[in-house]
């Protein structure tokens, strides 16, 4: 077992985190944040990087432990550092795919490679109904995402739009991106998209 799960055993934290504890949500951030951090930062990633991926994989640990049929049967700090891990790769693939993407287009797209093509046609789907739908976000859920697009420390946005804690700012970006992708999904041209090709 890691060194968290001989303080509270990794259903207690589990549960602490679907009720929102906050002794057991600042012992995950004592005892994992570190950790992460010298993960993310020893991949190219900064610390404002690695808080983003921690809120983020709380916020999924959360959902699971919403779901009824969910059974944690692995210590909690290796879940944790599971799901952490592969949103910090789907994060640093996606910002290294944007990056790139203007100077190396010619090498991205063989004639040749169908799959390609289809990965860029469906970009270009979502990308134009994230456009649609974003002006019918609220002005705060708007700039929200604009900020957080501009990789803004987390804090300096709760500063900014007078949010109380980085937490809630992480919350209600959720709620917004949720928002955005149930209008999204919901759109004909979205469904016309293959299973292989949707997100």
């Amino acid at each position: 077992m890691g060194e968290g799960d001989n303080i509270y055993r990794s259903v207690e934290i589990l549960e602490g985190i679907k009720k929102h504890d906050r002794e057991i949500l600042n012992f995950v951030y004592e005892t994992y944040f570190d950790q992460l951090a010298d993960f993310v930062t020893n991949r190219r990633g900064t610390e404002s990087d690695a808080w983003d991926i921690f809120q983020d994989t709380m916020g999924v640990i959360y959902d699971y432990a919403h779901q009824q049929d969910f059974n944690l049967d692995v210590p909690f700090q290796a879940f944790f550092f599971t799901v952490a891990r592969k949103l910090w790769f789907k994060h640093y693939h996606k910002s290294q795919k944007e990056s790139n993407f203007t100077n190396e287009i010619l090498e991205l797209i063989p004639y040749e490679n169908t799959d390609t093509l289809r990965e860029l046609m469906r970009q270009q789907v979502m990308a134009r109904l994230s456009l649609k739908y974003i002006k019918k976000l609220s002005p705060t859920c708007i700039q929200l995402i604009k900020l957080s697009n501009m990789d803004m420390d987390t804090s300096l946005i709760a500063k900014k739009l007078n949010y109380l804690s980085n937490q809630a700012v992480y919350n209600q970006r959720r709620k917004c991106l949720r928002k955005l992708l149930n209008w999204i999904k919901h759109d004909p041209e979205y469904q016309n998209l293959t299973d292989y090709e949707r997100p």
